[in-house]
């Protein structure tokens, strides 16, 4: 059996790729990249649809290195009875830490205090008038609730909050299912986790927005999924009291220059799933779905 990376992220260095091959090399042969072979390895830099599945008449297996997959042409991909997965534990972690981190600041003020401390401000007597909240006195919202979305929800629920959640697929049972709009009317915190399609594709806009005060809005899924102008109305009018946003609808986002500097918002370049550890959980998540794919077993996460 071979296996054929047809693009690599540009963060994966030479040793990544090498340290990648050595692991692989174990169980498949690991021919050149862009290659026909059985197995197929992609990132979320390539659309594959069936015009680039044409080029490998031998795919029998598509594996995406990403938790999301709206750049696998499922469909295309059933026709020619080629099986997908997807590696979502290899930034799991990454993306639920980063989301705290934005809930705890968000929560505790921290990044109006440090505007203030930027300046000189001793804010100290201002802290009354701040709002600052603990976790575990909130209501979190979470839409998506796959292997990113579980594992936040569960470690909001050990740190004290009431946890709400929306998936169409349904809720764990420690999680109250409500609607989007329930969950801005009732949350103090709305983070995003969900796949990218035809029902989430500007889920969060102007409409949904509307009855919020002052929630909390995260997103690390796919920037589709938020009205960014919207989210950004919302957040000057004070609907918003945070917005935190990873992912873009056009990646590099193009206006991100001419919105920094807002009260209240933060900007990262489709970083919260990336860590010192991902490509070694890359290609052990890799390493694990070819082993289950030889051998007939199930697949650790399989799509479709």
């Amino acid at each position: 059996m071979r296996l054929s990376r047809l693009v690599w992220s540009p963060y994966e260095t030479d040793a990544d790729r090498l340290a990648e091959r050595a692991l692989l090399g174990q169980r498949v042969q690991v021919v050149a990249d862009g290659a026909d072979a059985e197995v197929l390895v992609t990132t979320s830099n390539l659309r594959v649809d069936a015009t680039v599945l044409d080029a490998f008449p031998s795919a029998r297996l598509v594996v995406t290195t990403t938790s999301g997959h709206d750049h696998l042409d499922l469909a295309a991909l059933a026709a020619r009875g080629i099986v997908a997965a997807r590696l979502p534990l290899a930034r799991r972690d990454a993306v639920v830490e980063t989301t705290l981190g934005w809930m705890l600041a968000a929560l505790h003020r921290t990044p109006q205090l440090g505007a203030q401390a930027a300046v000189g401000n001793w804010a100290r007597k201002d802290l009354p008038a701040l709002g600052m909240r603990n976790l575990g006195d909130t209501t979190v919202g979470i839409v998506g609730l796959g292997v990113i979305g579980r594992h936040l929800a569960r470690l909001c629920g050990l740190l004290g909050a009431r946890v709400l959640g929306h998936d169409p697929a349904g809720v764990p049972d420690d999680v109250e299912a409500a609607t989007p709009r329930e969950l801005v009317a009732r949350c103090d915190v709305l983070s995003l986790h969900c796949s990218l399609t035809a029902a989430s594709r500007g889920l969060v806009d102007a409409a949904l927005l509307a009855p919020a005060e002052g929630l909390i809005l995260l997103n690390t899924a796919r920037g589709p999924v938020v009205d960014v102008p919207a989210a950004l109305d919302a957040l000057d009018a004070g609907r918003l009291s945070f917005l935190g946003l990873d992912v873009f609808p056009v990646e590099p986002w193009p206006d991100m220059a001419a919105v920094v500097g807002r009260p209240g918002l933060s900007l990262l370049p489709h970083a919260a799933g990336f860590h010192d550890g991902l490509p070694r959980l890359v290609r052990e998540g890799l390493a694990d779905t070819v082993d289950a794919f030889r051998s007939g077993r199930p697949l650790p996460f399989p799509l479709g």
